[in-house]
């Protein structure tokens, strides 16, 4: 059981039952899949603190201690078997709820008096996260990026056969069929370097169209000093890389027919339980925040929330763009398949923005 840093500081005896109408939103970086205890004891340490503080600025002793220990109530209770990246924790005023998200978030914590769990996304920094393929005569590499570290998941022995053309091609095969498992909906983009020819050929595979990115070509071995390189390189301009993979999937998602738009409509699409990426533009997030109190942009303000935060709970992910929604109603659903949710489209329509063929 997790021993807090904080309680020996704070005479929890005093707390009686003064509570504060504000929300406490926790979100941090927990994938217990592939850390430590102790990494994850001091990930909670540092939730504690980033908590204790902002708790300590905003309510009084007796407010303070009474939301501290319901969140003390939540961290023995979490799930060290989730596989989950990340987690996000709201104290509301009348009860706990803890959501486990299948993207990474920085460790942040915030009080407010209407905060929701799509509030605490849309202002917590999403974090690179992405695949590296390295391709070379004849061996590949694949690594996964996320939480500011590389781990290598995939590796093929060199081959040693005489038909340079056929161990290319059985390589290459390999290489997709591996892509396509571990990144089977398409939720991050895979940067590709290493030989030039390799790389062409790779690149020219319709599947990968889009998703994928070239960068650095080396004809010498890729050792680990090149990596790091690679990976800074990224990482340096990670803001321009995600708009343009967002795009693409945009436009995949379209000449698919995978892609559903306006808020109506993806409302209709949440209740029947379609997965897939939630796009919402930061104008729509500030207007459905507001609408919240002034019900301002339509009559199902708190039940769309609901449905999202049933979304993020079946393992999809949300993010927030700054632009580029406009001609969908600022909002998509980007479909991970096909669903029956298309066949009840007209009944779902409430207005002419909502037709399935003005997507």
């Amino acid at each position: 059981m997790y021993a807090s840093p904080v309680t020996s500081s704070f005479n929890f005896k005093k707390a009686r039952t003064k509570q504060s109408n504000l929300t406490l939103g926790l979100a941090l970086p927990f994938q217990p899949s592939m850390q430590d205890e102790t990494t994850l004891q001091n990930i909670l340490k540092d939730g504690e603190e980033k908590v204790y503080s902002l708790l300590c600025k905003a309510l009084n002793r007796i407010e303070t201690g009474d939301v501290f220990q319901r969140l003390q109530k939540v961290f023995s209770k979490l799930n060290n078997n989730s596989h989950c990246k990340s987690l996000v924790i709201l104290v509301t005023p009348g009860d706990e709820k803890t959501f486990y998200l299948s993207f990474p978030l920085k460790a942040v914590a915030y009080l407010n008096k209407n905060l929701s769990l799509l509030e605490i996304i849309a202002n917590t920094e999403i974090q690179p996260d992405f695949y590296t393929l390295i391709l070379e005569h004849s061996h590949a590499r694949i690594y996964e990026y996320h939480h500011s570290q590389l781990n290598q998941i995939y590796a093929t022995r060199p081959a040693s056969g005489l038909n340079e053309k056929a161990d290319s091609e059985k390589l290459l095969k390999q290489v997709v069929q591996t892509l396509e498992l571990v990144n089977q909906h398409i939720e991050k983009p895979v940067f590709i370097t290493g030989s030039p020819a390799q790389v062409e050929t790779f690149c020219n595979n319709n599947y990968h169209s889009g998703i994928s990115f070239r960068l650095l070509n080396y004809e010498t071995p890729f050792n680990d000093e090149i990596l790091k390189r690679f990976i800074k390189e990224i990482n340096s301009q990670w803001n321009y890389w995600h708009s343009k993979f967002i795009i693409d999937r945009i436009m995949i998602s379209k000449k698919t027919d995978m892609l559903i738009a306006e808020i109506e409509v993806v409302l209709q699409a949440l209740r029947h339980n379609v997965d897939g990426l939630l796009l919402i533009d930061k104008r729509l997030k500030q207007q459905l925040y507001k609408s919240r109190s002034a019900n301002a942009l339509f009559n199902n303000t708190d039940d769309f929330m609901n449905q999202v935060e049933r979304f993020l709970m079946r393992g999809n992910r949300l993010e927030i763009t700054e632009n580029g929604l406009q001609e969908f109603g600022d909002i998509v659903l980007l479909q991970h398949k096909p669903s029956d949710f298309r066949m009840m489209l007209p009944v779902c329509n409430t207005g002419k923005h909502n037709r399935p063929d003005t997507y």
